[in-house]
């Protein structure tokens, strides 16, 4: 299951992420908390296996299957254009393994 932080912004580097902290000794860098990874001083620069994952700051996110579980129940032969949607609108976030 995955984390939403409200009001934290996306960090340019992990130099700037509050989720990465110091090690005992500052000449080792500093270790993402969420990875794990010891990041060498100064890094500029996301790592390639940063698990943040920017979410936009309008809308609102809804679990789309239980929509259209809920839309079947009601829903008649001519609707079938309201499904299309649902299956078209856009992943914000995707399904993590396990999940439908």
């Amino acid at each position: 299951m995955g984390v939403y932080i409200k009001g934290m912004e996306m960090p340019k580097s992990c130099m700037l992420c509050p989720l990465c902290v110091e090690e005992a000794d500052p000449a080792n860098g500093e270790m993402c908390m969420v990875t794990g990874t010891l990041m060498p001083p100064c890094t500029r620069e996301r790592l390639d296996d940063c698990p943040l994952v920017s979410v936009p700051s309008q809308g609102r996110l809804i679990d789309a299957d239980a929509l259209r579980a809920e839309v079947k129940k009601h829903a008649t032969p001519s609707d079938a254009w309201v499904f299309s949607l649902i299956r078209t609108a856009p992943t914000i976030i995707e399904a993590e393994e396990g999940e439908t």
